[in-house]
């Protein structure tokens, strides 16, 4: 049932290990076998996927063609999923379409009922030699290798895919990343102020308070952004390598300059992996520039963290300390340093085309500069669910809420603030060919307090052109 492997120079190894004619007669055997017997103890009545279309979906992985195999049998997953046969024929479909991502979440499936199976196992150290996630290859073809009697050519075959990987290790080491994004919309608050033209605050109750547009009082605008940005990974040895990268965002209004603004941030640091986890430890430093003047300068740590739970589904946590110093000697008042901490949870649905990442934030904001405010803490959970609804086109949603809590008492109010930030966006991508994609956004911001004058909301529509190289 399986073809040769053909890798094109688009996959991360452009040159594995070539399957001898052995292998290939030996998975074609083995396949039939086992798609034989399970049709022969399959259901004779099925929820959605029929005993007729099982058969029609081997016989075309069979001639070579997946894709169609796979189109065949991806609208029935909901219904037919934890069959075995079922299962089984989803999964070769999309490896052998150029599908390994969606292809480990349903080997996981399987392997989940039946560990020992080798075949399977052995496809799926495949599927991540594909995505280029080598270590888990590497665990899935060694554990394959622990079966005793395995068959002359599925042994070595899979001592070809550990040979190549261990060459690839040896070889290039340096990988280079980087993009370049252009777009363009319309923000209906460029301040994010208030909407109220006139208030009254208890410092001054005899003369109300009058904002003024455009940043102190709510005003739309539309703009135009560019952004640049690249990172570069070095391997040390096998667990240790380092970091470093860079982004510079710059957003610019047709109307009015006072929001205009740019920011450069870089970072650097080391990684260690071990199995299932990785960590990222290191600086990062930034200039913030608004109306064409110098404005804030940052300098901090982060740490990062990832363990993976199984091929879908893994835990995260980050934690950063950050000290934001303001240039302006009116500004230095608000100098802060902020720890922040977040924790979080990542894990794919249904076949893995669709993933569900909810997560934690905490963290205090340390008035260093005195500000009348005073310290701020602040908390809240956000959500995150990302989809692809076919092979060039995608989407996502996100959301969360900050509740903020200051110690100190506003010069303007006499009170502490207290204050709620909401925040949601949806966004589609379309992939127009390799590297270079489409993405309409929508952004809305609502931020709640008990001081009026804090109050806003604002809507952030997008149109957005990135390439990735």
């Amino acid at each position: 049932m399986q073809r040769p492997i053909n890798v094109n120079a688009d996959t991360p190894l452009a040159n594995p290990p070539r399957c001898a004619s052995g292998w290939f007669r030996f998975r074609v055997l083995g396949h039939a076998v086992l798609a034989s017997i399970l049709l022969m103890i399959a259901p004779l009545s099925q929820a959605a996927a029929t005993q007729a279309m099982l058969v029609q979906a081997e016989a075309l992985i069979k001639a070579g063609k997946a894709e169609a195999a796979f189109r065949l049998l991806e609208p029935e997953e909901v219904s037919s999923a934890g069959d075995s046969l079922f299962d089984y024929l989803l999964a070769t479909a999309a490896l052998e379409s150029g599908k390994p991502s969606t292809a480990t979440f349903i080997y996981e499936r399987i392997l989940a009922v039946t560990p020992n199976y080798v075949g399977v196992r052995a496809d799926m150290g495949r599927a991540f030699y594909l995505l280029g996630d080598f270590a888990r290859a590497k665990i899935e073809f060694e554990t394959v290798l622990v079966f005793q009697n395995l068959p002359p050519d599925l042994r070595t075959q899979v001592e070809q895919y550990l040979a190549a990987m261990t060459a690839r290790s040896a070889g290039k080491k340096t990988v280079m990343t980087g993009y370049m994004e252009l777009g363009f919309g319309r923000d209906t608050n460029i301040g994010s102020a208030t909407s109220a033209t006139s208030l009254v605050l208890p410092l001054t109750p005899t003369k109300p308070y009058e904002p003024a547009a455009p940043t102190g009082l709510r005003t739309p605008d539309s703009y135009a952004t560019v952004a640049l940005g690249g990172e570069i990974n070095h391997q040390l040895a096998d667990q240790w390598g380092l970091y470093g990268g860079a982004d510079y965002r710059i957003r610019d209004y047709v109307r009015y300059n006072d929001p205009n603004n740019y920011t450069l941030d870089g970072r650097g640091g080391v990684s260690y992996a071990s199995g299932s986890w990785l960590l990222r430890s290191g600086l990062t430093a930034g200039i913030y520039d608004y109306f064409g003047q110098r404005t804030r300068n940052t300098v901090g740590l982060s740490m990062d963290w990832r363990n993976a739970l199984s091929t879908s589904s893994q835990l995260t946590a980050n934690g950063t300390y950050v000290r934001s110093t303001y240039v302006p000697l009116a500004s230095r008042t608000q100098d802060v340093n902020t720890l922040t901490g977040t924790v979080g949870w990542l894990t794919a649905l249904g076949a893995g085309s669709t993933y569900f990442n909810p997560s934690m934030v905490v963290g205090n904001e340390q008035a260093v500069g005195k500000r009348d405010d005073g310290d701020r803490r602040f908390w809240g959970p956000r959500v995150l669910l990302q989809t692809s609804f076919t092979e060039t086109l995608g989407g996502y949603v996100t959301g969360g809420a900050s509740r903020s809590t200051y110690r100190g008492k506003n010069t303007y109010y006499l009170i502490s603030r207290r204050e709620t930030l909401y925040d949601f966006a949806a966004a589609l991508t379309w992939s127009l060919q390799k590297g270079i994609s489409l993405r309409p956004q929508v952004t809305y911001l609502k931020n709640t307090s008990n001081a009026d004058l804090y109050a806003y909301n604002k809507t952030d529509v997008s149109l957005n052109l990135r390439f990735d190289y």
